[in-house]
């Protein structure tokens, strides 16, 4: 039997053992390949590290990998299946940010952000919608250099059916898919 005073410590520690995750919507196969070339290419010719295409719904989300997974299942199935459009290619001055295209604003997209930050109980801030091709520490002047020679096909769009939950760290490389959970009527 466990005492009370040892039920709170309990709580308190997994409170202080929360680890950050984030919200990813994935482009389907053919245009995570072009997506996927243009940052392996861009990351080859300006040393940036490669990363998977990616649109962040919601980040620093911070509770265990278990809550992560289960309050992202109940968003789902409040979210049906809509169609993301890729617009024009800019920068910006932060490391994550350094070039992207930027995510045709919808009220679906929007109203998905919205619901995120309601599910895991997080502020209502600034949500920017793009899919970043090259992460770096680079110079005003050549994030604006490489931002106008990048060209993608034009009118990319494709349809978002499931949300995927990754770990929120600084390395690229510990981005897995913990969970992939199919929108509502998603398949």
């Amino acid at each position: 039997m466990i005492s009370s005073h040892l039920v709170g410590l309990k709580s308190s520690t997994s409170a202080s053992m929360k680890n950050l995750y984030t919200l990813w919507m994935i482009p389907p196969p053919e245009i995570k390949k072009v997506l996927e070339d243009v940052i392996r290419e861009l990351g080859d010719k300006y040393k940036g590290p490669y990363f998977e295409p990616h649109m962040t719904l919601l980040g620093n989300i911070p509770c265990s990998k278990e809550d992560a997974v289960e309050k992202t299942k109940i968003l789902c199935k409040d979210i049906k299946p809509f169609e993301i459009s890729l617009g024009e290619i800019s920068f910006s001055t932060t490391y994550f940010q350094s070039v992207f295209v930027r995510i045709k604003c919808s009220a679906s997209l929007m109203e998905s952000n919205l619901k995120a930050k309601e599910v895991f109980k997080l502020e209502n801030d600034l949500f920017m919608p793009h899919m970043s091709l090259i992460y770096g520490d680079h110079q005003m002047k050549l994030r604006e250099n490489i931002a106008s020679e990048v060209k993608l096909p034009a009118n990319l769009s494709f349809k978002v059916k499931k949300l995927v939950v990754t770990p929120c760290t600084n390395d690229p490389k510990d981005w897995i898919h913990l969970a992939e959970i199919n929108l509502a009527f998603g398949s």
